[in-house]
């Protein structure tokens, strides 16, 4: 065994004898330490020789990328977050209060860390056991640069998840499709077994006497009718039959008049437009193109039919009380897995000719007057709208936008409407 003094100079310490990882009261260790410290060489001899898990948590549920995270360490800690990372440390891992290291970060203001995490697939709409998500953070503690980048990420993963979630609906919409057509032809295929028993019922009391009961047998009477036919030979028809010239054909009916006249057919007439005049007569030449024009111009505010097709006959949409849907066919079938989009555009998408639409335009625009903002003071007849007007722009604005404003100085000072 090797004294203390003669460790560490390119030597292993046998594994009998490794450190463990051992933790005070709140349970922090060697590399909570040297996280929060921000350590970088520390952190890789405790994870690579000693093998320390990367996300170690203490008592109160930090990880060293919670810990790494301070203002004190704000030149260090990029090596360190990337370092942790390559190792598999957990971006989205919470302490006992909901906080991840991304809402740290937008704590603290550190805008080199919020984009790394983010970059590297934090959840910006994650939220703390209070409900606070890493935006509000910024804005309670004023870090403007950091919410607006937040922001923005936040949109764009919206945006993610929403195309995410319509293709989804859209692989949905081809399902459910299939299904509406095998469920109408089980459908058409049950009521033409119905049909054709009701069909039976119908024509063989039309061909037996009155007082004759419905077992009657042909065999028994030397002189039935020519046209007399058993069941069993009678053609099948559906339920809502039509006797139309084929079935009549079928049967042997040497006085009876067709019940049903063929309906015309209405034929559109073919438009034909005359063919531009080739001007040249050598054959090599290729020919004039085809300059087509449409055969209707439709105008009006009418909305246009949808060619999308509509699932109003086959599934019921109700809502599942979050904001969501639940779909059911009307087998009483549950469609699942529903996407995860607003109940207003799976209604939309399902039923596109419930509420058609010829074009979209903005709602609810209003007038907005200076007079109607939020103000702090009380505007009196001798102060001018243009001293609230900079008032806010000097609490909306940065401070660069602030200083461009005040550079343009000379401008006149409209009087109060």
């Amino acid at each position: 065994m090797l004294l203390p003094a003669e460790r560490g100079k390119g030597q292993r310490i046998p594994p009998d004898i490794e450190p463990r990882p051992r933790s005070r009261h709140n349970g922090f260790t060697a590399i909570h330490f040297a996280a929060q410290k921000g350590q970088l060489e520390c952190l890789q001899v405790l994870v690579e020789e000693y093998e320390f898990p990367v996300d170690l948590r203490t008592r109160n549920g930090q990880t060293p990328l919670h810990l790494v995270i301070h203002k004190e360490n704000k030149n260090v800690v990029l090596p360190c977050i990337h370092y942790l990372l390559e190792h598999g440390a957990s971006l989205n891992s919470k302490t006992r209060n909901g906080s991840t290291p991304l809402h740290l970060a937008a704590q603290e203001g550190l805008l080199s860390c919020v984009k790394v995490l983010v970059k590297n697939g934090a959840d910006v709409h994650a939220c703390d056991a209070i409900g606070c998500k890493p935006i509000d953070y910024c804005k309670i503690w004023n870090h403007r640069v950091c919410a607006r980048f937040l922001k923005d990420a936040m949109w764009k993963r919206d945006k993610k998840d929403f195309a995410c979630e319509m293709g989804k609906l859209k692989r949905l919409k081809g399902q459910l499709a299939l299904m509406e057509q095998d469920y109408q032809t089980e459908y058409q295929r049950e009521q033409r077994i119905l049909s054709q028993a009701d069909f039976k019922k119908w024509f063989h009391r039309k061909l037996l006497p009155r007082d004759q009961p419905l077992t009657h047998n042909i065999k028994q009477e030397p002189h039935a009718r020519a046209w007399a036919l058993p069941v069993s030979k009678i053609p099948k028809l559906p339920r809502r039959f039509h006797l139309s010239p084929e079935h009549l054909q079928q049967i042997p009916q040497p006085n009876l008049r067709p019940l049903l006249t063929p309906r015309p057919l209405y034929k559109q007439p073919i438009v034909r437009q005359h063919k531009p005049w080739n001007i040249s007569n050598n054959p090599a030449r290729s020919p004039t193109a085809q300059l087509g024009s449409p055969q209707v111009i439709r105008m009006g505010v009418h909305p246009d039919p949808s060619h999308e097709h509509d699932f109003r006959r086959f599934v019921k949409i109700r809502s599942d009380g979050q904001g969501g849907a639940q779909l059911r066919t009307v087998a009483g079938k549950q469609v699942a897995p529903v996407p995860q989009l607003p109940l207003e555009v799976i209604v939309r998408e399902l039923y596109p000719q419930a509420r058609p639409c010829r074009m979209k335009v903005p709602q609810g625009f209003h007038s907005v007057s200076i007079r109607d903002l939020d103000r702090k003071r009380h505007m009196g007849d001798n102060t001018f709208w243009t001293d609230t007007l900079a008032m806010s722009l000097r609490e909306t604005f940065d401070d660069t936008f602030v200083a461009t404003v005040q550079a343009h100085q000379g401008l006149p000072i409209l009087p109060c409407p």
